[in-house]
């Protein structure tokens, strides 16, 4: 198997849900809106599993919001790559398995302004060889072709394998299997979904899935 590793971002590479948090409480602050709204967004935004744009149809709903739908979601696609966090032991786990002759890329689903200001802002950019961003191709995890797109910008074919990692049991884990890679799931500290095929390892992070990757015992 080719030395090709295909990460997910949000929630894998960066603090997605963190970063959320946030945003939430900025949202509030900002709007004076009533105590019970930070829950309620947290609860809405479901681990940024909703669509976005019926996420924020929701917002705007609910809170009765002067700003259009589009508008409020172009704020928050903004502010998002400002408040998401990317530690500097993943930075320099991306490295270390560039450096052992890996090709590493990125394969996230979001907006192109949204993911791509997280891969720069948190320089991702500068640790991996390539990103596939769905909002850039139009095409979407768990579809083949975005792992297919990311494998070439690498210089690579899907052909030869390689591993999907990722927090999604659908996106990352369904998708990369589907694609004809490995696939190695970070839990973070969930249940693998009943009636899923299981992938093929589990890692609490992705620290200790780089270290799945480069030969170590952890993972299962």
């Amino acid at each position: 198997m080719q030395r090709l590793a295909l990460f997910d971002l949000d929630n894998t590479l960066v603090d997605r849900s963190e970063a959320f948090r946030r945003w939430a409480v900025e949202f509030c602050a900002d709007r004076e809106l009533p105590a019970d709204a930070f829950d309620w967004l947290i609860a809405t935004d479901q681990d940024g599993t909703v669509p976005r744009d019926w996420f924020f149809g929701e917002v705007t709903e609910r809170f009765g919001l002067a700003a259009s739908v589009d508008e409020t979601w172009r704020r928050y696609r903004h502010r998002m790559p400002e408040l998401v966090t990317c530690h500097q032991e993943v930075l320099a786990s991306l490295r270390l398995l560039r450096d052992d002759g890996w090709a590493v890329a990125i394969v996230t689903n979001g907006q192109a302004d949204n993911q791509l200001g997280k891969i720069r802002r948190t320089g991702l950019d500068q640790c991996v060889d390539a990103w596939a961003v769905s909002g850039e191709l139009g095409i979407r995890k768990p579809a083949r072709e975005i792992f297919e797109a990311a494998a070439r910008g690498c210089g690579l074919d899907l052909r030869g394998g390689g591993w999907a990692i990722g927090d999604s049991p659908v996106l990352d884990v369904e998708g990369g299997r589907s694609a004809g890679l490995t696939t190695l799931w970070v839990s973070r500290g969930k249940d693998w979904p009943a009636g899923l095929t299981p992938p093929d390892r589990t890692a609490s992070d992705v620290l200790a899935a780089v270290h799945v990757l480069r030969g170590g015992v952890s993972g299962r």
